[in-house]
C-alpha cells in the first residue's frame, strides 16, 4: 500500500519520463485507466483502515466516558442538588452534573391525524404550495440575450415552449466535467 509514499507521507515526485508521457493510443489509454483503478483500490484500503482505527479509539472512548458518566450518576444521585420543573443539577468547580426531563415522543398517523384536525381544529391545517421543479424545468429551454450592445458576453435566461421569459429563475452555466469511469 506504501509504495507511493515517502517516510513524509508524501507523494513522491514525478520522474521526467512521466512527465514526458503521452496518451496517443487505445493500449496507453487502458493503461492510465488501470492506473487509476489501481489508486482508487489503494484510496480505498487506507481509508477503510484509517476508519477501522478511529472506530477502535471512538468505541474505546465511548465506553470510557460511559463508565464515568455512571459513576458521576450514581453520585448525583446522593448528593442534595438543584431541582427545577425541567431538570436537576449540581454544580462542580470543573462541570455540572444534570439530570433533564424528557418531553414525551409522539408517534403520528399523519392521515388519521389530519382528517381529525380538518374537523375539529382546521384552523391548524397547512396548506404547503410549492413548485414541481423536476416537471417544470422538462419544460424550459436556457437561451441567451445580449448583455449589451458594446459587449459580447452573454445572459442566460429561462424561456417556457412559447418563448415567454420565465421570471424568478436565474441561470448560472458550469463547465463540462471530464470525467474517467472504471469498472
Amino acid at each position: 500500500m506504501s509504495e507511493y509514499l515517502d517516510e513524509r507521507n508524501e507523494e513522491p515526485a514525478m520522474t521526467e519520463e512521466e512527465v514526458r508521457f503521452m496518451v496517443d493510443n487505445d493500449q496507453k489509454a487502458e493503461w492510465c485507466i488501470r492506473k487509476i483503478a489501481e489508486a482508487k483500490k489503494e484510496m480505498m484500503d487506507w481509508i477503510e483502515f484509517y476508519v477501522a482505527q478511529t472506530d477502535k479509539v471512538k468505541d474505546r472512548c465511548e465506553r470510557r466516558i460511559m463508565f464515568f458518566e455512571m459513576k458521576l450518576k450514581d453520585y448525583f444521585s446522593q448528593v442534595p442538588h438543584k431541582v427545577t420543573k425541567t431538570q436537576e443539577s449540581y454544580q462542580l468547580p470543573s462541570g455540572k452534573l444534570v439530570l433533564k426531563a424528557q418531553a414525551p415522543d409522539f408517534e403520528r398517523d399523519d392521515e388519521v391525524l389530519l382528517k381529525w384536525v380538518k374537523k375539529n381544529e382546521p384552523d391548524m391545517v397547512k396548506v404547503n404550495e410549492s413548485v414541481d421543479w423536476a416537471a417544470l424545468k422538462k419544460v424550459l429551454m436556457v437561451d441567451f440575450l445580449p448583455e449589451s450592445s458594446d459587449n459580447d458576453n452573454e445572459v442566460p435566461f429561462v424561456l417556457t415552449g412559447d418563448g415567454e421569459i420565465v421570471p424568478g429563475i436565474r441561470v448560472t452555466l458550469r463547465p463540462d466535467v471530464f470525467k474517467v469511469e472504471v469498472k
